[in-house]
């Protein structure tokens, strides 16, 4: 069976006034049933290759993690120069890749396999290159609670 590709609207947090919702491609394997084909720049829990049950508002179940380290990094004002090269970094180093870029917002994956050490030692020179902090937005058992720095089981397992 071909799975469907196809953009679908995750949640992504609250602004000052509504509900935040993010667009992904991703498979369809069955009714509400997901494989994310790119890691997101907004939403938090979620990385390329991820299966998850969509729910109506948005809101989701991780049902099986997909390997890879989502990394995200926020920059008013990007360089595409230094994009390239960060893109180019990723790839050679890590085996990673560049999902997406909008509006100041990178969505990088990285496979789990290289480990934190060698992907902080990474995204360290890509901070300095792009003179902005990074941040792993799949790694914690409690996303959206900020004061809760809990690592989800998989994550507890790497060096």
């Amino acid at each position: 069976m071909e799975h469907k590709l196809t953009l679908i609207n995750v949640f992504a947090g609250i602004n000052s006034e509504e509900a935040v919702f993010e667009e992904l491609p991703a498979e369809c394997i069955s009714d509400k049933i997901f494989k994310l084909c790119a890691s997101p720049g907004l939403a938090l829990g979620l990385a390329k290759g991820d299966t998850i049950k969509l729910h109506p508002n948005g809101e989701f179940e991780l049902i099986k993690h997909g390997g890879n380290f989502c990394i995200q990094i926020y920059k008013e004002e990007l360089v595409k120069e230094k994009i390239e090269i960060a893109e180019s970094i990723v790839k050679r180093e890590l085996s990673g890749s560049l999902d997406g870029f909008h509006n100041g917002s990178l969505a990088f994956t990285a496979p789990i396999r290289n480990g934190f050490h060698a992907t902080n030692k990474v995204f360290n020179i890509i901070r300095d290159l792009l003179e902005s902090e990074y941040y792993y937005s799949n790694i914690y058992e409690y996303p959206y609670n900020f004061d809760d720095e809990e690592l989800v089981s998989w994550a507890r397992d790497l060096d």
